[in-house]
């Protein structure tokens, strides 16, 4: 009989200690999964502690609690503790256990003998052992393993849920100064809490276009609820994201990674505000302009969604801004360096073709960058153009969007060797012969309308001679006595027209 009582008193007096975690006041939230956690509140005190749940997934260094200014924190003791929790009754033993003292018949399988069955009620029942005290009708008192009891057949109405164990970590936080409660505030960083921006560009005309962020905000972590959460274009330095010790019993579990992503995402901040040019004939379900409001702080931009819930293990999507800029098409090409004389001696005789591609070139009107994000394109007949990356754009800066290969637009390459000079030039104790050769680009445009095409030749030598107003720069990379050099150029094709691009360079090799 004391063994019963004891029992009872536990589950009666631990709830009493065992508090919910404090309210999340404010969550600023980072791409690459982390995000630190402001929570603040009062909680009950008794015999100068105060028990509190541990946050499951704090980064290592970054828990800190304090107390109101009349007391302070002596200690805080981290541990496992039993908790009782309502559980979803889903076999007899745990409606037996949900259903003390209630009118029932028990079917059972004695030791020995035929089945019985017997009217009364089930006094008590061990989670652990599995043993029930029956008490029946004619006050007989039964001791038997619920699993011998195969129906059970209940007189009146029932609950559904029971009472179960939960094994969760704890931290005991004692107290300078007697208190029957006090005002706490927590401040961590948590893993499983991530933004993603996504962009949507609405084209209007050929030159005029709307542009719409969201974010989407994943919660692994932890519950918010009405809390105000920042999503920040940026990241701070992160030197640790291996978990806490107080998140985990040391005894058996060993630290493991916590920050995913990295910080492949991170964009740094420079400029404040979010200020569009308005667009004339605004109307439709995608031309409303509106803005989240934000502030800069650092090397960080964060903007400001207000109080929000997601709950733990779900997702929101997030309007941010969305205005009218400005755009224009953009056609770009790329040549490697076809020949590589240095290292294959001889000058391929076939023309090859390189693809040219069509963008968009987007002017950010803002005073914020863009931070890096998928983006999808949708013309004035909404019908989908393309989805691609935008790059993180910074104020005043223009933006690339890729649409797709210019099917219209034809590129073809071609170089020639015109002229050799053996001993050349000696480097060291090597001589060198050189060779120099012409090579020409052309550019067909069976479009109905002028394009401006944007070329990049890559080659291995010293440029001697460019036309159509190419500009020639010598890379830093150097491959053996040539430089890697680039020559770039903006060529305006009119409509059903060809152009053509010249030049030259030399090549230093070994005979």
């Amino acid at each position: 009989m004391n063994k019963v009582l004891s029992i009872l008193v536990y589950i009666t007096t631990l709830p009493l200690l065992a508090q919910n975690s404090l309210p999340a006041k404010k969550i600023t939230i980072f791409k690459n999964s982390t995000a630190l956690m402001l929570r603040e509140g009062t909680a009950s005190a008794k015999n100068n502690q105060i028990t509190l749940p541990i946050p499951s997934q704090t980064i290592f260094g970054s828990y800190f609690i304090g107390a109101s200014k009349d007391n302070s924190i002596k200690s805080i003791l981290f541990k496992n503790d039993t908790l009782k929790k309502p559980e979803q009754c889903a076999s007899i033993w745990q409606y037996l256990a949900g259903n003390i003292n209630k009118p029932v018949a028990l079917s059972y399988i004695p030791t020995q003998g035929i089945e019985k069955t017997v009217s009364g009620k089930v006094t008590d029942y061990d989670l652990h052992s599995g043993m029930l005290r029956f008490t029946t009708d004619a006050g007989k008192t039964m001791v038997m393993h619920v699993g011998n009891v195969y129906t059970v057949d209940f007189k009146e109405a029932i609950n559904n849920t029971y009472m179960a164990d939960s094994i969760k970590r704890m931290m005991v936080i004692k107290l300078d100064k007697p208190a029957s409660e006090v005002q706490l505030q927590e401040l961590y960083m948590t893993n499983g809490i991530n933004w993603l921006p996504s962009y949507f560009l609405k084209l209007k005309d050929d030159k005029n276009a709307r542009l719409e962020m969201k974010a989407t905000v994943e919660n692994y972590a932890e519950e918010i609820s009405n809390a105000e959460v920042e999503l920040v274009v940026g990241a701070p330095q992160m030197s640790y994201s291996q978990l806490d010790p107080m998140t985990y019993d040391y005894l058996t579990t060993s630290v493991n990674d916590g920050a995913g992503g990295g910080y492949a995402a991170k964009n740094y901040m420079q400029n404040n505000g979010i200020v569009f040019e308005a667009a004339p004939d605004a109307d439709g379900f995608f031309d409303q302009n509106f803005t989240t409001e934000g502030e800069k702080t650092g090397d960080m931009y964060i903007y400001k969604l207000g109080k929000i819930s997601v709950p733990q293990n779900s997702k929101g999507s997030f309007p941010i801004f969305a205005g009218n800029i400005e755009y224009k098409d953009k056609y770009e090409g790329s040549i490697s360096d076809i020949t590589n004389y240095y290292s294959n001696r001889f000058v391929p005789q076939e023309e090859q073709k390189f693809d040219v591609y069509h963008s968009l070139e987007i002017k950010n009107t803002s005073t914020v960058p863009l931070t890096t994000a998928s983006v999808m394109v949708i013309n004035e007949k909404d019908q989908l153009v393309a989805q691609d990356e935008l790059k993180y754009t910074p104020a005043g800066a223009t933006g690339n969007i890729r649409l797709s290969k210019a099917i219209d637009i034809h590129m073809k390459n071609t170089e020639e060797e015109i002229n050799r000079t053996d001993n050349a030039k000696k480097i060291g104790k090597i001589t060198y012969s050189k060779v120099v050769l012409k090579g020409s680009i052309l550019l067909d445009n069976y479009q109905s309308k002028d394009v401006v095409v944007s070329v990049k030749k890559s080659l291995s030598g010293t440029v001697t001679e460019v036309t159509n107003n190419g500009k020639a720069a010598k890379l830093n990379a150097y491959n053996y006595t040539n430089p890697s050099s680039e020559i770039k150029w903006e060529v305006k094709i009119p409509a059903g027209q060809k152009a053509t691009l010249n030049y030259s360079y030399e090549v230093l090799f070994q005979p």
